[in-house]
């Protein structure tokens, strides 16, 4: 796609797409951390429940985050059109491929890692949900989780900053630029990640950068929906 006929400036260097997609990834984290740090305190509780609070505020923001972000990047020039939403059946199944392939790269890591490392201990693992957690809040966290956070966060993060991205440096490095800040977005707001965490993050971050390349974001949400769906639901029914 041509940058000529929007506010970039082509390919390389502080254009105006390099700014905004930084200025939209700043803002992304600052709003995340603004709802999951310190509104969910104080909403944990009058909900009677830290995880149904941060459900709550993840289900209402992030939509309107992703909306914003959207809406600043209209206002550059990236247009819905842009954002690459053609769905076909080729789209769909390669954001399935994409799912499985997540899953088998993660199994692979973490054979990887219990080789190396032992098994963990499931004492330090952080649970998904507060002990006696209400049946409304393991309904939201999947339906939140699990639907409303891919949506949101591909029409964000692959439909228009890694489109703004990728008309600033090209296909190859933009990509690259916008998994990376997923990942790092991902690492910040939950204040660290262990091996297992992280190695998550990349293989996710690659594949839906990848799919959008190559097949849209149509693809790349399909993927992310599949993937979060599933870990949430595995999740959920370990419990």
């Amino acid at each position: 796609m041509s940058t000529d006929q929007r506010t970039g400036t082509g390919e390389g260097g502080m254009d105006g797409f390099t700014v905004f997609a930084a200025g939209a990834m700043v803002l992304w984290v600052v709003v995340e951390i603004a709802l999951r740090w310190e509104l969910v305190a104080l909403l944990a509780g009058p909900i009677g429940s830290p995880r149904g609070a941060d459900m709550l505020l993840v289900g209402i923001g992030f939509p309107l985050l992703a909306g914003a972000i959207a809406y600043l990047g209209r206002r550059r020039g990236i247009e819905p059109a842009d954002w690459d939403y053609e769905v076909s059946l080729r789209s769909i199944a390669a954001g399935i491929g994409g799912v499985v392939a997540f899953f088998v790269a993660l199994l692979a890591v973490v054979l990887a890692i219990t080789a190396i490392q032992g098994m963990p201990d499931p004492g330090t693992a952080t649970p998904v949900v507060e002990p006696g957690a209400a049946t409304w809040v393991l309904a939201a966290l999947l339906i939140v989780n699990g639907i409303v956070v891919p949506l949101a966060e591909e029409l964000a993060w692959r439909g228009v900053i890694q489109t703004a991205l990728m008309d600033s440096y090209g296909v190859l490095a933009g990509s690259v630029v916008a998994a990376t800040g997923f990942v790092l977005k991902h690492v910040v707001v939950d204040g660290g990640a262990d091996p297992i965490r992280l190695a998550s993050l990349v293989i996710l971050a690659a594949i839906f950068s990848a799919l959008r390349v190559r097949w849209g974001t149509a693809s790349s949400t399909v993927a992310h929906l599949g993937a979060n769906l599933l870990s949430t639901g595995i999740a959920l029914a370990a419990l």
